[in-house]
């Protein structure tokens, strides 16, 4: 873009003037590359020559800014429009109040949109969507239903959007038999439900552990044709259950995928492996791994780094080192991470010269030694009394201009 400013100022140099077209494409390439003072300074200057920007030129804009969390500079840009002439369509009055909503400034919001009529703008099914869906992404289902009732007395009946914004915010409420109740009106006033609605009810019913009628729901898309909801979406409901502890909750998750036929992959066995070692149900993390093997999906770094980590962290060094083993006999290489677990490991169980040794295999291999790992190995040594080898391999770490950290200064400190 720098060069195509030089070659506009060229342009007004040769008294050659550019034109609508010529800032247009300014302003767009501005806004596309995120740098909206620029395009707003391009804006400017081409309505300062008197340039009146089109409609769309108009509105593009605008949207670019809402985008970007400048609804503020977007109504300055929507009451200039006004102000040369050029009267906002519906279109940019959408534009501004998504902008709105999606800012949260609701007072603004409807302000805007009570002032419509006055301009002579009725307002359709998208703008009371645009509307809906603002409330509704905040969970502010009361608001966003006054809003639904508005618009069906002003004629419109809502649509599969409607319906999805409001089911999919009372499925991350919580609300699950108001957001079955709107499903059914959805049904019964002859709307199709969609994958979103689908996908959010689901979500909705495993995360508040009613799996019977997550099951029932996924096999009624199944018998509608619709596409059975894939491996990402469960691993992800997988994920965030372990994330909160609830490991039963999301080993039922992994259940439910395999009675309705997928197969769980690499990605949900691990975290499913991740979450009861972080739980410290080391035995379980076991069975999920032999399952993982029964199922002839590889175990990779990732997988063994875990359960490494779980035993190491359980005080159970010696069955995380014969992991470790088996892990190089599958060829599968231990990372910088899987080396500091282990270091920390023995260093914790009190075996330095282990530690020592696995510390020179490491180098050996090729394996980077990061800072986090010197951190772990100096504490290792300060902890065990060897803090005459710590202060050697500080000093040698200065020698090598290595960056330390607050921790590697906190830990030489607390030694001395």
């Amino acid at each position: 873009m720098g060069k195509a400013e030089l070659f506009l100022r060229r342009m007004v140099d040769n008294s050659v003037q550019p034109d609508r077209v010529t800032y247009t494409s300014m302003i767009h390439g501005y806004s596309t590359l995120g740098r909206w003072k620029e395009a707003t300074k391009m804006f400017r200057e081409m309505t300062g020559r008197g340039l009146i920007p089109n409609i769309v030129t108009w509105n593009s804009f605008m949207a670019y800014l809402c985008k970007h969390g400048k609804s503020k500079e977007a109504t300055e840009i929507f009451f200039s429009m006004a102000a040369k002439g050029n009267k906002p369509n519906i279109i940019t009055y959408g534009i501004l109040l998504h902008g709105y909503g999606n800012e949260g400034s609701f007072v603004d919001m409807m302000s805007l949109f009570n002032s419509m009529k006055g301009n002579g703008i009725v307002a359709n099914r998208q703008v009371f969507n645009i509307l809906i869906d603002a409330y509704a992404k905040r969970g502010l289902i009361d608001e966003a239903v006054l809003i639904l009732t508005e618009m069906r007395g002003h004629g419109l009946s809502p649509d599969v959007f409607t319906y999805s914004t409001l089911v999919s915010a009372l499925c991350r409420m919580g609300k699950l038999a108001d957001a079955m109740d709107k499903f059914s009106e959805m049904i019964g006033t002859g709307v199709q439900p969609g994958t979103v609605v689908y996908h959010s009810l689901i979500q909705g019913f495993c995360t508040h552990g009613d799996l019977v009628k997550a099951k029932e729901l996924v096999y009624e898309m199944m018998n509608k044709g619709s596409p059975c909801p894939n491996i990402a979406f469960f691993s992800s409901i997988v994920d965030s259950l372990c994330k909160e502890g609830r490991v039963m909750d999301a080993h039922h998750i992994f259940d439910l995928v395999k009675d309705i036929g997928e197969r769980p992959g690499i990605i949900m066995f691990n975290t499913l492996i991740d979450g009861y070692c972080l739980v410290g149900e080391m035995e379980k993390a076991c069975g999920v791994f032999d399952a993982m093997v029964s199922a002839v999906v590889e175990p990779d770094v990732i997988t063994y780094s875990t359960l490494v980590s779980g035993y190491c962290k359980s005080g159970r060094i010696d069955d995380g080192l014969n992991l470790f083993t088996e892990m190089l006999h599958k060829k599968v290489k231990p990372t910088t991470v899987t080396y500091g677990t282990i270091l920390d490991g023995l260093f914790r169980a009190g075996r330095t010269v282990a530690a020592k040794k696995m510390l020179h295999e490491m180098v050996e291999c090729g394996t980077t030694v990061s800072l986090s790992t010197y951190n772990i190995i100096l504490g290792g040594l300060c902890r065990n009394d060897c803090t005459d080898e710590a202060i050697v391999l500080f000093q040698k770490l200065g020698a090598m201009n290595v960056k330390l950290d607050i921790t590697t200064l906190n830990t030489m400190i607390d030694a001395m």
